[in-house]
């Protein structure tokens, strides 16, 4: 027999929910620590395009001093796979999206050299990660990676999935403060989540 919940249990259960579904403004930067990951989450809103759903997350990630060969296959077996279960744990919903296309542009150093690397995974929607990737250059994004979810309605989109992958993916840079002029607002939004933090 299952255990009845109580009012007070059924209320938390259902802010919790309401709270998941769409995040904006300033809240959307948020520091969700993890087990699996440490540092803040950009997140995208919701965009629905013929029963199509696309969100994107982006993050700050420091590179580590390695070959730029050697540092693109670590971020594939374990960068991307640790982000990929944090996002997981923060937003359970994704673990059901029909895609998951990412793409990366950071500065590894060495002793030597200092050089830019990109990376990316299609997740399945074939171009999308090289999209992603022309964005995070055009955009001059360093120490990005960035994630784009698409959890498929049915109907097929056409060249139309390009600018919906393009649209939530600049909306969740910018709110992390990654594109030029969004960095002193997403400041702004920091200290003010922050001051509200502390006034708790």
């Amino acid at each position: 027999m299952r255990p009845l919940r109580t009012p007070m249990a059924y209320l938390l259960s259902t802010l919790m929910k309401a709270c998941s579904v769409r995040r904006s403004g300033y809240m959307s930067m948020r520091w969700h620590s993890t087990a699996t990951w440490h540092g803040p989450l950009a997140i995208s809103d919701q965009l629905v395009q013929q029963k199509s759903t696309f969100q994107a997350y982006a993050t700050r990630y420091q590179a580590e001093a390695d070959a730029p060969a050697t540092f693109s296959r670590l971020m594939k077996i374990t960068a991307m796979p640790q982000l990929l279960a944090h996002i997981q744990e923060v937003d359970p919903r994704t673990r059901r999206a029909s895609h998951a296309m990412y793409a990366w542009r950071l500065r590894s150093s060495s002793l030597i050299s200092s050089s830019l690397v990109l990376g990316s995974s299609n997740g399945g929607e074939a171009g999308a990660g090289e999209r992603l990737e022309r964005l995070l250059e055009l955009s001059n994004c360093e120490d990005v990676v960035l994630v784009v979810f698409r959890w498929y309605g049915g109907v097929k989109l056409g060249s139309d999935r390009w600018r919906c992958i393009s649209t939530v993916a600049k909306e969740a840079l910018k709110r992390g403060g990654f594109l030029s002029g969004s960095r002193e607002a997403s400041d702004r939004a920091r200290s003010r989540n922050g001051s509200r933090k502390r006034g708790k």
